[in-house]
């Protein structure tokens, strides 16, 4: 028996227009149609869903994301990954990929089959598109909140176990292109189809230029844990500004950037390549306190993640607060918020012909949201997971 569900009254940010009055219809798990109500033709025995006064968007999509409500991706198990996967649906996320930390080789097998798991019995909440590898071949130097006794350089037998127990699951490993071995790394990904991302590098703008030639595609939290900007010598910063092809992560809490390097990092890269990310941690949704990110101990006051050391230790961002940060702090109007949180993302780990836009064919993710970006309903794959 066919399940047909039409969303109407509302406004469609596909994100690419906007649609005032319009209709989004998905039959199962798919949508079949996108439009103004006069122009769509309306199913008799459609379910209806009123959005009058809201805004109908794509599900938003993490790709950078450790943790939530008082769980964490290292404690790998499906009971903490569908946790996490419940409270991100609650805030507007349908689809995210849980994010290790630098660990011991056994951890993050442990850690990869964890979402392989998961992926295989899915989810209560947001789906899980696979594994970003954080670390842990990292620029020690740069390491940030990622504990010194696991940073080390990449080892191709260690990469091809993990590769292997992940069996075509990891999407993103995040790297110092500087370190030894990375360049062999670099290639093995591009060849396999997997985003070489860098971060937590030191490199000089030459050794990034490499790396990108190499086939490196994206950055992570850009700004942040990077060799800082010179006008004699750029760095991996300069590298990473000025080439196109370079997708980037922005965190926008403004606690990891200034609203000026925001809007700088916006204005140098376009909006088609910025790609909101959260960076969260187990202490997402929750109190001040302490709590832990991996093996770390971490220290939250006043929503603001540090280590003993005063090292910032990931966030407690939610993706709606990211577009809502990223329209006030950055003034981009909410359908291009959207985007970068959205479209973008899914272009950046290759999903987007399934996600990331409301269009026929695509998977019915799709978030109700009203003018301050509050989330009412959330639906993946054409099943609501959250409701107010």
């Amino acid at each position: 028996m066919r399940k047909i569900t039409v969303i109407k009254n509302g406004t469609i940010i596909t994100p690419f227009k906007t649609i005032k009055n319009g209709v989004v219809i998905f039959e199962d798990k798919k949508i079949t149609a996108v439009g103004k109500e006069s122009d769509v033709k309306m199913p008799k025995e459609a379910k209806a869903i009123d959005a009058s006064d809201k805004t109908v968007a794509p599900g938003f999509i993490d790709i950078h994301i450790h943790g939530g409500r008082g769980r964490d991706v290292m404690e790998v198990s499906y009971e903490a990954i569908n946790e996490l996967a419940k409270f991100v649906a609650s805030h507007g996320t349908t689809a995210f990929l849980p994010t290790t930390v630098s660990a011991s080789r056994g951890d993050l097998l442990r850690a990869v089959r964890a979402v392989k798991t998961v992926m295989e019995r899915g989810t209560e909440g947001a789906e899980v598109l696979g594994v970003h590898l954080e670390g842990p071949y990292i620029n020690l130097e740069k390491r940030g909140a990622h504990d010194a006794e696991y940073v080390r350089p990449p080892s191709l037998d260690e990469v091809d176990e993990l590769l292997e127990v992940a069996n075509r699951t990891i999407k993103i490993v995040t790297l110092a292109p500087e370190v030894n071995g990375s360049e062999e790394l670099i290639k093995q990904l591009a060849k396999l189809g997997i985003v070489a991302s860098i971060g937590h590098s030191n490199a000089t703008y030459q050794e990034a230029m490499n790396a990108i030639e190499l086939g490196v595609t994206h950055a992570a939290h850009t700004f942040n844990e990077m060799r800082s900007f010179h006008h004699r010598e750029p760095g991996i910063l300069g590298a990473v500004l000025v080439h196109d092809e370079l997708t980037t992560e922005l965190i926008p809490d403004n606690i990891h950037m200034h609203p000026v390097a925001m809007k700088l990092l916006v204005k140098t890269k376009g909006t088609n390549k910025v790609v909101l990310v959260t960076d969260a941690i187990q202490a997402a949704g929750m109190p001040n306190g302490k709590y832990k990110l991996g093996k770390q101990n971490v220290t939250v006051e006043k929503g603001v993640c540090r280590l003993e050391s005063g090292e910032l230790a990931g966030s407690t961002l939610t993706m709606d607060e990211a577009v809502r940060n990223t329209m006030k702090s950055v003034g981009t109007p909410l359908r291009t918020a959207i985007k970068m949180a959205t479209i973008n993302p899914a272009v950046a780990i290759s999903v987007d012909k399934k996600k990331g836009s409301l269009e026929p064919g695509k998977d019915a993710d799709i978030v109700i949201i009203d003018g301050e970006v509050n989330v009412y309903v959330t639906i993946v794959k054409g099943k609501v997971v959250y409701k107010v």
